[in-house]
């Protein structure tokens, strides 16, 4: 038994299509604005590195955090571990 959906392609039972999420779609919660962070990445070289952070706030290139007094942006592409510090 099969049923077409609003575009016009049929589905199966086998094959159902996950109904698109309404409102907006964040990469990091909210909350985490202005708390620690541990962030681990990858350099210009391919070395891993880690530090930590506050999060100033985040855009569609990455992560904006205070780390060591300087606000520094690390591109999406380039992050292994985003981990919110307790304290």
């Amino acid at each position: 038994m099969t049923e077409a959906n609003t575009h016009g392609v049929a589905i199966t039972p086998e094959s159902k299509i996950v109904a698109k999420r309404n409102g907006p779609r964040t990469m990091l919660p909210g909350t985490w604005i202005g708390r620690g962070l541990r962030l681990e990445y990858l350099d210009a070289y391919g070395g891993g590195q880690e530090t930590s952070g506050v999060l100033l706030d985040w855009c569609p290139v990455g992560p904006v955090l205070n780390i060591r007094g300087a606000r520094t942006l690390i591109s999406w592409d380039r992050v292994c571990l985003l981990e919110l510090v307790e304290g």
